[in-house]
């Protein structure tokens, strides 16, 4: 056991230093590792285990990236999301079993049987997608849509895959009005049991006070929301969802219960469950969490590659591979268009669906007395792995080479410039405003982003100064006598300014402050430091805080 503690650690240890140093995804170089191990040290166990310990891991996988979303984000793209993560899903088994009946008749495949095959494939992996996503400058809502679609697509292709395909191979039948029945009540059920687990999950979070028994409330919330889910044969995943969500909403909520008149339970709903501070913590090392339990999940499907039956169904692994990519990006496309947005995004988003081990545990599901139990788990592995390596070669390029344009699609979504007009508006772009010689906000968060890198690579720390003006007429001659060459100022909205000040402390940046106060004639002044794990969200969400303090200086750590 000591030993498969060893080597997990070690595969999430070297995953994260190759994608640091040589920008290879964590998933990918998580993967290549695990197999590599698994040839000195025979990990059976992960592979007699595997639909166990996948369950076992999803509740601490989902938690970083549920607790990271943005509900306001959220609800403006609920609509695009909704047809990428079940009408999407739809469609593509559609056109996939359409597909096979027509170039495959002779494999004699029922619908059942054609259900179990693809619907596995339509779970994608949003660990993946985020491990490379976070590396660029892209758009917000880019993001969104891809992790979006990871997180709920899971949900659609679970549902599916366990009321209608496993009822269906295994002789059940279905009429229509109780496929609807069923469907309808599982979603219920399952939406039910994630608002029960998440409020269970918040109210106890306020009861506890201690840091560490506050952090162990989120898993406990989200263990019980995906084991009520198993438990009632609903939608696990779903539940932990719906838990995470209203956890976090619940608890942006604190303080905004005026209305309540009860004396009694407006104290406790206004009361203060932690701070920012405490709670952006518990974010980091969720994150932290969130690298161990891939690394278990990727070394558990590299114990079940077998090259020998991987090449011996190397055709049907190719076509299934090929044909559900492009079906992928046939139905992507329509959503691309009828947004207006440009088709690179197309592209970024087609090679986002790399699958992940949801997809196995599906296959592992499929009864043992199945005729083509071992050619589907074969073909779902072997385009696990295809996804995983193809996906990842073609979508990094994609994103370099499309990078000055999403960086535009990043200030205008709609922005329909060829490749050639986008380097041409990004040079104007970067240069500094003329008025306030300040960096425009998708340099200056750029400048941010690679102070941050320097500060982890170096293990140095660096400060923010934000401030907000009526007038872009910001007066430069007086900020000049008081900052350093080394230091930064560039806009992080139309009338939200800052200071980005390398190698500062909380000490040096406040003594700045003072000054800048002055020299601004008495302006708030918002002081965040960078501290070990901050993203770039991360550190704006400070600013955020402090800019709304009713402080002449407001400080977040």
């Amino acid at each position: 056991m000591l030993l498969l503690f060893t080597l997990i650690l070690s595969v999430v240890l070297l995953a994260r230093f190759f994608e640091e140093r040589l920008r290879l995804p964590f998933a990918l170089g998580a993967i290549v590792l695990a197999y590599l191990l698994n040839q000195w040290f025979h990990l059976e166990a992960f592979n007699q285990y595997f639909p166990e310990i996948v369950y076992l891991m999803l509740p601490i996988i989902l938690i970083p990236d549920l607790l990271g979303v943005s509900r306001t984000e959220l609800r403006h793209n609920l609509g695009a999301i909704f047809y990428l993560s079940v009408i999407a899903v739809l469609a593509s088994i559609a056109l996939a079993i359409g597909l096979t009946t027509w170039l495959a008749p002779q494999y004699q495949l029922t619908l059942g049987m054609m259900l179990a095959l693809f619907v596995p494939l339509m779970a994608t992996d949003v660990v993946s997608v985020s491990s490379i996503f976070n590396r660029f400058r892209l758009p917000e809502r880019l993001k969104l849509y891809a992790e979006g679609e990871s997180l709920f697509n899971d949900i659609t292709a679970m549902i599916i895959f366990f009321f209608i395909a496993l009822p269906l191979i295994s002789g059940g039948e279905f009429k229509a009005e109780e496929l609807y029945l069923i469907l309808g009540t599982t979603f219920i059920e399952s939406l039910l049991i994630g608002l029960l687990a998440g409020s269970l999950g918040y109210y106890a979070f306020k009861f506890f006070r201690d840091s560490v028994e506050q952090f162990l409330t989120l898993y406990l919330m989200a263990s019980l929301a995906f084991l009520l889910g198993e438990h009632f044969e609903v939608s696990g995943i779903l539940g932990v969802v719906v838990a995470v969500l209203l956890f976090k909403y619940l608890f942006d909520k604190e303080g905004q219960y005026q209305h309540i008149n009860a004396t009694v339970l407006q104290h406790f709903l206004n009361s203060e469950s932690t701070t920012e501070f405490s709670f952006r913590a518990y974010r980091k090392e969720a994150h932290y969490l969130g690298f161990f339990a891939n690394g278990v999940i990727f070394i558990a499907i590299a114990s079940m590659v077998d090259l020998q039956l991987l090449w011996h169904y190397r055709d049907e692994i190719l076509a299934v591979f090929i044909g559900t990519t492009l079906i992928r990006m046939l139905v992507i496309a329509p959503l691309i268009i009828r947004q207006r947005l440009p088709f690179r995004w197309v592209g970024a988003l087609t090679f986002a669906g790399m699958k992940g081990g949801l997809a196995i545990i599906m296959a592992f599901a499929i009864p043992d007395n199945f005729v083509y139990k071992e050619a589907f788990m074969a073909i779902i592995v072997g385009v696990v792995i295809l996804s995983m390596f193809i996906n990842t070669a073609l979508l990094v390029p994609l994103l370099h080479f499309y990078g000055a344009g999403f960086l535009l699609d990043k200030a205008d979504g709609n922005n329909h410039a060829s490749n050639k007009q986008a380097k041409a508006m990004l040079k104007h772009l970067l240069n500094r405003d003329h008025k306030t010689h300040a960096y425009n906000q998708w340099v200056f968060e750029d400048l941010i982003e690679k102070e941050i890198a320097r500060a982890q690579r170096h293990q140095t720390s660096f400060a923010l100064l934000a401030f907000e003006v009526d007038s872009s007429q910001v007066v430069v001659d007086k900020l000049l006598p008081i900052l350093r060459k080394s230091d930064s100022l560039g806009r992080l909205s139309a009338h939200r300014f800052a200071l980005l000040l390398p190698h500062s402390d909380i000490s040096a940046a406040l003594k700045l402050a003072y000054k800048l106060r002055k020299q601004l004639g008495g302006l708030h002044i918002a002081v965040s430091e960078y501290t070990t794990g901050d993203t770039l969200e991360m550190i704006c969400e400070k600013l955020e805080i402090a800019l709304k303090s009713q402080k002449p200086i407001d400080i977040e750590i």
